[in-house]
């Protein structure tokens, strides 16, 4: 059978036009006739493809049980193989598959990234919130062990990356999350952390409490050097980009760049910062000044001195006053201190990191003072306006809260803990205290003999007897 001819449109728009004038002499019974065969017809039409929709729905729900049945059963048995397969196969398979991955990923865009992101995400949620707790604990392991693998065959490159990408990415999520936080959640997230915290510490005994102490201090010492790490090397990438937009500075950029510091120079820096920082048209006008080398030693008190700061008499008075001030040769430097401050002494790094921190925790008292800066723009200092005071608890043995030259009153041990507890002293060793209580003390006393000696211009008149009790005045 030949087909049919397409019509044109003057043919199509000649058929209407006679379709119309024959509708328009037609009679009303027999329009309501023709109007009512067609909306028959039209409900047929409708009913033969409702049930075709029907039937083709009926057709795919089986088609959809036995398709997920059969990805079952091929997940199955490919699970089943690579349990079997050797190392060297399943090594050789799975960087077939991140060079695959990785292609792919390559060539999506910014959206289908992160839709396979979401996706992702949800199927992984699902499959946790599905798994037991022994799955759960055996995949725990498994990830940790792949961990372990991974890092062991790491360069220092790319651990270097790993620790500054870590860094970066944690410190934008904190930030993130603290900035989402509302007032109220920050309160009840810290009042459910304290609750909690009262709580385990309540039910802790001794030992439990002490190894927790020493799971605390060792974890925040890692964390402490980690965050050193990651930060040397955030200042090292950030010198290094640097050094590498500097040369590419234009020379209208660089222009620019001076004239604008010229200008802030100008509207804040004091008249003698001005001076210095001005740039010098030769430098072979700038006199030498030479002092010579230190090699010049004081005939009062051996000190040494430059070769130009020898008076015409030949006699120094800026260490000695010429022989008429006579100090007593100075002490034996205490054993563990000098281990500490040698860097012989396993937490010397720590304790040359924290050492203002130990000189506070070990004084007898806190200064006072008010603290008046300069104005203006410049390098920092620390300006006293008014008295300054020696701030410090009362004296006693039934102080609630001991603090300063209170805890050389109780044992060392029990000192130690009470200065552990100050929020100031977090990052100091426990026991590192405790061994520089006890070597002040030994210093301090000798043979139940009293010892006075001045602590931050504080003459202390200090007498321990072997029950840890003394007196101080």
């Amino acid at each position: 059978m030949a087909p049919r001819r397409q019509m044109t449109d003057a043919e199509k728009a000649e058929k209407n036009r006679k379709q119309r004038e024959k509708r328009a002499q037609e009679d009303p019974e027999a329009r309501e006739k023709r109007l009512q065969d067609n909306r028959a017809r039209a409900q047929y039409v409708r009913d033969e493809k409702k049930q075709r929709l029907d039937q083709e729905v009926q057709r795919q729900i089986p088609d959809e049980v036995d398709r997920q049945a059969r990805l079952e059963e091929e997940a199955q048995r490919r699970k089943v193989n690579r349990a079997q397969e050797p190392a060297e196969v399943q090594q050789a398979r799975l960087q077939e598959q991140a060079l695959r991955q990785q292609a792919l990923r390559e060539e999506e865009n910014e959206d289908e990234r992160l839709a396979r992101l979401r996706d992702q995400a949800t199927r992984q949620q699902a499959i946790r919130n599905a798994e037991t707790d022994d799955e759960r604990r055996v995949r725990m392991i498994e990830d940790n062990l792949r961990h372990q693998v991974l890092r062991a065959q790491e360069t220092e490159e790319e651990r270097s990356s790993r620790r500054v990408s870590r860094a970066i990415v944690d410190r934008l999520r904190h930030e993130i999350y603290l900035n989402e936080e509302t007032n109220e959640e920050a309160e009840g997230r810290r009042e459910v952390h304290r609750e909690l915290m009262a709580t385990c510490r309540n039910i802790e005994n001794e030992e439990e409490r002490d190894e927790r102490r020493e799971e605390s201090r060792l974890r925040m010492e890692r964390l402490r050097e980690e965050r050193e790490e990651d930060e040397e090397l955030l200042r090292a990438m950030n010198a290094l980009e640097h050094v590498e937009i500097i040369p590419m500075e234009t020379e209208e950029e660089r222009t620019f760049r001076e004239e604008l510091l010229a200008a802030r120079n100008r509207a804040g820096v004091p008249r003698t910062h001005r001076a210095a920082c001005k740039t010098l048209t030769s430098e072979n006008r700038v006199p030498l000044h030479d002092c010579g080398e230190m090699t010049v030693t004081c005939g009062e008190c051996n000190a040494r001195h430059f070769k130009g700061e020898r008076p015409s008499d030949k006699k120094f008075t800026q260490c000695c006053a010429k022989g008429k001030v006579i100090l007593p040769p100075p002490k034996e430097c205490p054993q563990l201190l000098a281990k500490l401050l040698q860097n012989d002494h396993p937490k010397a790094k720590a304790f040359m990191m924290k050492i203002r921190n130990y000189n506070s925790a070990h004084a007898f008292a806190s200064l006072g003072a008010k603290i008046s800066s300069p104005p203006g723009r410049g390098p920092y200092c620390f300006r006293i306006h008014g008295q300054v005071y020696h701030n410090t608890t009362p004296v006693g043995l039934n102080t609630n809260n001991p603090r300063y030259a209170d805890l050389y009153f109780i044992d060392a041990a029990q000192a130690s803990e009470f200065r552990a507890h100050f929020t100031s002293n977090g990052g100091c060793c426990r026991n590192l205290m405790e061994e520089l209580d006890s070597e002040m003390s030994q210093l301090w006393t000798r043979d139940g003999s009293t010892t006075s000696m001045p602590y931050n211009g504080i003459p202390v008149h200090h007498n321990r007897n072997d029950t840890g009790v003394g007196s101080q005045s």
